[in-house]
């Protein structure tokens, strides 16, 4: 028996890498899934973004755990497509208890901030915490009337500290905290919890077709291999997270184990930020 049971959960940037697993864990705690993902390219992206066709695989990989899935292309940068992507896996489901907000962008970046142009800069903010927002926005209204529901926002270690030549990206995980403590005071009432999970460096990982982490290392000019031995360098454990580790975590704060838990961060980053 799984621990999410029952449940239906609504996952952003479903397609690939992170949004993949962590649509394979939901799976495998016995949810039900909408997965959505933009399913196409933007301009001035560091590593080329996912196709209908990963997020077609992904439901397959889910569907054989066992998991109903509906799939929709949505662009978190418009509330409409938000909306409809909401309604449709209402209609579907009858409901959504678990809201994970993946969708996000590490770039455009490598840049000091002033070399960065203002639609740059907007690109990631409004990807990464005012598309969070929207997803929020579209899900709260049924959460509320269920009196229920849990939000995971997919944060960072970007959150909580500050990286050189990424402003953009540690402005909005930044915000994305703030965000969540904030929905957690306002929601709580109605016993909705907002958690975030913020992550280090995530190991690329070939199953997951991951290409956010090479796509940082080609930013900086360094090949993934080094980029991933100078980051494993700057942790504890002695390797870097992966996307299992981290969709775990998201995996419990949605689930009734953590039922007390509502307006905190769980740091996924082998020890990263304790220094």
């Amino acid at each position: 028996m799984g621990t999410l049971d029952g449940t239906v959960a609504m996952i952003t940037g479903a397609a690939r890498g992170l949004g993949r697993q962590h649509a394979l864990c939901f799976a495998e705690a016995g949810a039900d899934l909408v997965l959505v993902d933009l399913c196409a390219d933007l301009n001035d992206t560091p590593y080329p973004l996912s196709s209908r066709q990963h997020l077609e695989d992904t439901a397959t990989l889910c569907r054989r755990l066992g998991s109903e899935v509906l799939t929709r292309v949505a662009d978190v940068r418009d509330q409409v497509s938000v909306d409809a992507a909401v309604a449709a896996g209402v209609e579907e489901f009858g409901r959504i208890d678990v809201l994970v907000n993946n969708a996000g962008l590490l770039g455009p970046g490598g840049r000091v901030t002033h070399e960065l142009t203002e639609a740059e800069w907007t690109l990631v903010v409004d990807v990464n915490l005012t598309g969070a927002w929207r997803c929020c926005r579209a899900v709260l209204p049924q959460m509320v009337t269920l009196h229920g529901g849990s939000i995971v926002n997919i944060a960072s270690t970007g959150a909580l500290v500050a990286f050189e030549r990424f402003s953009s990206y540690v402005a909005s995980k930044h915000g994305l905290v703030g965000l969540t403590k904030a929905l957690a005071l306002e929601y709580g009432r109605h016993g909705i919890r907002v958690n975030a999970v913020c992550p280090s460096t995530i190991r690329s990982e070939q199953e997951l077709d991951s290409r956010s982490t090479l796509g940082v290392a080609s930013l900086l000019g360094s090949t993934l291999e080094e980029y991933e031995s100078v980051s494993r360098n700057l942790h504890a454990l002695p390797d870097l997270v992966n996307a299992r580790q981290v969709a775990e975590a998201s995996v419990w704060l949605a689930g009734r184990g953590a039922a007390g838990v509502t307006g905190t961060t769980v740091t996924v980053d082998a020890g990263f930020t304790a220094r």
